[in-house]
């Protein structure tokens, strides 16, 4: 089974969608992100465990965990970094669990690495975040237009004026 572990501001902050809940207050923003962490735990199904951690706001904390369907959200206390938090899950799993760390943030991405640690960019976890969909056809490679010199186009002119005129004729009946 899998923990996920979730950099909380980094998250929100590079999630537009997220990001669009700050105009409304940054609780309203948590409380989206750890929807779309629950979802996303569901549709996956491997997902034994997941993490949010914030930096602390003991305003919001009401104590430094609090689960939430599935999602433990964590906010650290005085003087310590949600970056070092994620990083003492790592080092106190004496289980060997498989996590997946998703941040942004370097000091975070290459400790994790160094860990032996699966990490995902926002970007690649906010990808994973949306339904599954029929692929998008790309569109053909643009083809380069070929440069005709003015001689060249005043005779394509004059022959589709031909073409327009003949167009304009009562045709023959045969």
């Amino acid at each position: 089974m899998v923990t996920l572990v979730l950099d909380g501001y980094n998250v929100i902050h590079a999630v537009p969608e997220l990001a669009r809940q700050l105009d409304r207050s940054l609780e309203a923003a948590r409380e989206a992100l750890v929807s779309l962490c629950q979802a996303y735990q569901a549709r996956r199904g491997d997902i034994q465990r997941v993490y949010v951690v914030f930096d602390g706001d003991q305003a919001y904390a009401r104590g430094p965990q609090r689960d939430r369907g599935g999602v433990t959200v964590l906010f650290t206390q005085r003087h310590e970094e949600a970056d070092d938090r994620i990083l003492g899950l790592i080092r106190a799993d004496e289980d060997r669990t498989r996590f997946i760390i998703v941040s942004n943030d370097t000091y975070v991405f290459n400790n994790a690495r160094a860990h032996g640690v699966s990490v995902l960019s926002v970007k690649e976890f906010a990808a994973q975040l949306q339904p599954a969909r029929a692929p998008r056809l790309e569109p053909p490679d643009v083809v380069e237009k070929a440069t005709l010199s003015a001689r060249e186009a005043d005779q394509i002119t004059e022959e589709y004026r031909r073409y327009l005129q003949d167009l304009g004729r009562p045709q023959e009946e045969h």
